[in-house]
Order: structure tokens, then sequence, then C-alpha cells
């Protein structure tokens, strides 16, 4: 796959012979060779957005461009490529999402935008791909797999099966087949997913894997039905085997999960690297802001103590192998002039970007001239109506049940694992519901649908962090229906109240007052303002967070506990959830 397959060869060559003059020159640096590791002086010559000549030393002929551009002494590599991320949970439009990012180095970004596509079906990825188009950014898109991520244990806004993903596949700029994220499904081979993982296998395009723990036989059925890649390894072990096994493994490090040391430790010791790349997954806008982006993640694996080198060779030229595009991830003739000047290979800010040979940020700062008119609309379902007062937030007791009533309680983060663990205990009743007041660290959690079908799930949570008050979000995957955590049903009433009235996003409320929202009126994911004017909103959730909980609360802490296909115990708008085996579970014991 090429970024650019109708390249003017002929007069590509013309430049290179030095025929017609090429359109910049890049000089006096050090070329970053992705290819053999050699760090040389030299310059490079641009036409028409492509590579057309690299020169190594300073000649005669260097510089007798349209346009000279001075490196002075630094590195010069290829741009970054981010081989997996939810650009939604940027919690930025796409177009706000790359004028953030192409300052950090980043060139390119694979995108899975499953979380527009539950919300609005094919609707929500048009708008993905029409949007990204209005910045330089190269923003390829893979068709949602999971629409919903596990049909009969939720419910979301649109549901995808072969034939949508068939005619996601035919549109400009989708480049495969988005992280297949229900592997229990895949390896039993049921119809739906066999069919939908056919229609990339029948193309020949990349498919992207998720299944977090997955090892043994089942790995090897899910390899052998057609996955290519995980970004989901949580141990060494399961990162060392995956590559074994063939799978090329995305390091990554995102704002809901980081198992970045672990997977580092199994590269390590790897003869060859080659199947290795990085990618940031799910990170919202201030940690872009404030700390990068892949240069982040990058920074974090140097003070692990990893190879520079190898690593800004798996965010560049390994990256652009995995998805097979061939012109670009290197500095080298025929290759897209997408490239970064580093004055250390450190992770830090570039000094220059380039996207096909335009200068797109300089120090830091986004220069290019884009298109800057108003994004086009895209419907935002908010049908929460039949949500009419606190007591459809109260959890209601069996009938006939005396002091105490035997519960599942969802353990958040069990014991240190990344995925909650419930356990039936027994909770008090007093009136005909179950009463949490006064038991440490524990809190209700509900899944509201807002597509349409008035239906809530309520369940317990222990150890979310919560002490008081309500934390209420259209931010949960991947069906994003309103999730919330509260320690009582004023609260949560309340702050479900403010999220319908922004339009979707966050809310925190305590003892009858709002104290921050967050409005993500796109589709109740993103907002359509840019990264320094939502920063300071996120901020003041963040802050609003930390004033009602025990301080181990994140923004998006409470966002996968309403996703069926992970292991453990989740919560949807249909009930209570077992991962592993994909099956629902009473709330209550009937032992």
């Amino acid at each position: 796959m090429q970024v650019d397959p109708n390249k003017d060869r002929p007069a590509l060559l013309s430049a290179a012979n030095g025929q017609v003059p090429c359109d910049l020159t890049v000089g006096n640096v050090v070329i970053f060779d992705v290819f053999t590791g050699a760090l040389t002086p030299g310059s490079v010559d641009i036409f028409q957005g492509v590579i057309v000549c690299v020169r190594e030393g300073e000649t005669e002929d260097a510089g007798k461009s349209r346009g000279y551009y001075d490196g002075k002494g630094a590195i010069l590599l290829p741009g970054f490529i981010d081989t997996h991320i939810h650009v939604e949970s940027t919690m930025m439009i796409p177009e706000h999402f790359a004028r953030t990012v192409l300052p950090c180095g980043t060139t390119t970004v694979m995108t899975d935008p499953h979380e527009t596509a539950n919300v609005a079906g094919i609707a929500g990825v048009r708008f993905m791909l029409d949007n990204s188009r209005k910045t330089p950014l190269r923003q390829y898109v893979l068709a949602p797999s999971c629409v919903p991520s596990v049909p009969g244990l939720e419910e979301s806004g649109a549901a995808f099966g072969p034939e949508e993903i068939g005619a996601l596949l035919e549109l400009p700029g989708v480049a495969g087949i988005g992280e297949v994220m229900d592997y229990v499904n895949v390896c039993r081979d049921e119809k739906r997913m066999r069919g939908i993982v056919q229609k990339g296998l029948e193309r020949d395009v990349f498919i992207q894997g998720h299944a977090p723990r997955l090892m043994g036989q089942g790995l090897n059925a899910y390899i052998l039905a057609g996955a290519q890649s995980d970004h989901e390894c949580r141990s060494r072990q399961e990162c060392a085997l995956k590559q074994r096994l063939g799978m090329h493994v995305n390091l990554k490090s995102s704002s809901l999960s980081n198992h970045l040391a672990e997977n580092l430790e199994a590269v390590r010791t790897q003869r060859w690297k080659d199947s290795v790349s990085i990618c940031t997954d799910d990170v919202h806008a201030r940690r872009l802001l404030t700390e990068g982006h892949i240069n982040r993640v990058i920074r974090e694996a140097i003070e692990c103590g990893a190879d520079p080198m190898e690593l800004y060779r798996c965010a560049t030229y390994n990256a652009a192998r995995e998805y097979r595009f061939r012109d670009i991830g290197a500095v080298a003739p025929g290759y897209a002039a997408d490239l970064q000047l580093l004055r250390a290979l450190d992770g830090g800010t570039p000094e220059a970007v380039f996207v096909g040979g335009s200068l797109v940020a300089r120090d830091g700062v986004y220069c290019a001239e884009d298109d800057r008119s108003a994004p086009a609309p895209v419907p935002c379902p908010m049908e929460l109506g039949y949500l009419a007062s606190p007591e459809d937030f109260r959890l209601k007791a069996p009938e006939g049940a005396a002091q105490t009533v035997r519960t599942l309680v969802i353990h958040s983060k069990y014991q240190g694992s990344p995925f909650n663990q419930g356990f039936y205990e027994p909770l008090p009743v007093r009136g005909g519901y179950v009463e949490l007041s006064g038991l440490e660290n524990t809190q209700y959690c509900c899944v509201c649908n807002r597509y349409g079908r008035p239906r809530r799930t309520i369940g317990v949570m222990r150890g979310f962090g919560i002490l008081r008050g309500a934390l209420a979000s259209t931010v949960a995957h991947d069906c994003h229906n309103l999730t919330l955590v509260y320690t009582n049903p004023e609260d949560a009433f309340l702050a479900m109240e403010a999220v319908k009235s922004i339009g979707g996003g966050f809310a925190v409320a305590a003892e009858g007052k709002v104290l921050a929202v967050l409005p993500l009126p796109v589709m109740g994911l993103m907002s359509d303002r840019c990264a320094r004017e939502i920063v300071p909103q996120i901020a003041a959730v963040e802050q609003a967070l930390s004033s009602i909980s025990d301080g181990s609360c994140y923004l998006l802490k409470h966002a996968t506990m309403a996703l069926p296909v992970l292991p453990g115990t989740l919560i949807t708008d249909l009930g209570l959830v077992d991962g592993p085996s994909q099956t629902f579970l009473p709330l209550f014991d009937k032992d």
C-alpha cells in the first residue's frame, strides 16, 4: 500500500537527475537511517512531496532547490506513525487532534472510529473521515469490527455486520479492519465475527487484533482466524508469545492502561524487533497538549532503559511495515517527505515537522494553513427522558429481602489487576432498597441506554474511589451509553441532568451542586473546540473528581466498566456480564 499511489515517476526522475529544480532541500542535517542504524551528515531533496535524493555530506548541488531549510545540525528522521488510536478518546474532533499531534512529530495515524460508529453508525465513520481531511496529518481509518462490541450483551446506536464492514472497506481512506475485540466469538468461529473477518481476508487488508491475556490454544485459533497484531499484552510472557506466533505487537502507554515496562522487558531480549511498533490507543487532550504523543511514549520507554534508536525505528519504519506501507517511515528516495528534525533522540519536541515536504510545525507550534470551516453536524442521541427523578437511580432489593441481601459487588481493578472482578457479598437492605451508606469505598454504578430504549442497569462497585457525590459520562467504551458511579441517587440524577443539558460529556456533582462539566456535543464523545480550549475544562472535571474521591479516580477510570469483551465483571444497559464466558450474571444471589 502507498500513501500516494499516483506518483508522477517521470517528473520525480527528472528532479532526481537535476533536470528540473526540486521544491525544497532540507540540508545541514544528520540523517537517521532506519535500514542500517547509521547517522550520516547530509541533505535531502524533495519534489512534489516525495524524497528524490538523499545526499551524504554537503555537495555543490545541495541548496539548488527552489527552497532551502537549514537543519543546523539537527537529526532528520521520518515522522511518527501511531499504529492504533481512537481519536474520539482525545475528546477532540480529527482536525483539532491533528493540530495537536503534528507538532509532536506524528505525521500518520491509524485510527479505529468504533466509538463514533457505536453512537452514529456509518454516518459517524464518514464524519471522522471527512473531518480528518481538513489538515495535513495522514489519518487512516480502520473499519470498526465490533459495533456493538458483543451483540446481545449491550445495545448501542448502531449494529455492524459483514455487509457494513464490506461497504466501509470500499471507502477511500479505510485501510483495514479495526481491533477485533470479540476474540471469544472469533475463536468459537461464530457466524457474525467470521463474516466480518472474512471481508478483510477477501480484500487482503490489515486485520487488527485485541486480545488481552489470550494465550495457549485460544491465541493460536485467534491468529489462525486472521488477527495480525495486538496492543493489549498485559505481561512480558504474553508479549513474547504473541511475537513468537507471528503477531505484530504495539507497545502502548495510554490514559487508560500502561503495560509498557512489562512489554519492553519482553522486547529487550529478542534478537529481532521488526514486529514491534508503538501506539497510544486512548489518550485525552490534556495529556497530548502537556506531555506529547508518540514522543511521550518514547520518553517513557527510554526511562525504562530501552534503546532510543530502536524506539525511533519502531515508531516509524516498523509501524509502516506493520500496515504494509511502502512509501512512508524512512528517509530514502521514493518515500513521502514526512519528516521531523530533532536535536537529540530523547523523545523531545521536534524543531520542525514536514508532511509531504511542507512545513507544518516549528518549535512545537502548528503553522500549516488549512481548512478552518465549521465541522459538519452529526447526530448525537441523548434520549434520556425516561430518567425522571432520583428514584430511578435507587437499587431496589428483591421482594421479601430481610436486613441483608447477597449482592454482586464489582471490585474495581481487583488486586491490582487492570480488570474489575465481581463477588457476592451481603449488603444492607433498608425500606426495600440496597443501602450503601456507611460502607467503606462502596458505590452504586449504573448504565443507562441513550439510544431510544428506556433501559438501565444498576449495580454496586467497591474501590472505585468516589466517596461522595456522582460522576456521569457518555464516554463509556464502546456503547457510550450514559454511565454513572455515585454514592447517592440525588447527586446521580443531578449529574445525569447536567450531562443531558450539555449534549453529552462529563459532569461531577456533590451535595446538590454540579461541581464541573465537560461538554462533548459531537456525538457525546468530542468537543468541537481546540485542545487549549478544552484542556481547562478537563482540568476542572479532574479537580472536581479529586475533591469527591480518595485520590485514586482519574478522568477515564470508568470508561471500560461497560465493555463486555474484557475479562472480568462488567455492567451494561442489559445487565451484569461475565466477560470470559460472555454470559449474564444475576445481581442477587439466589442461594
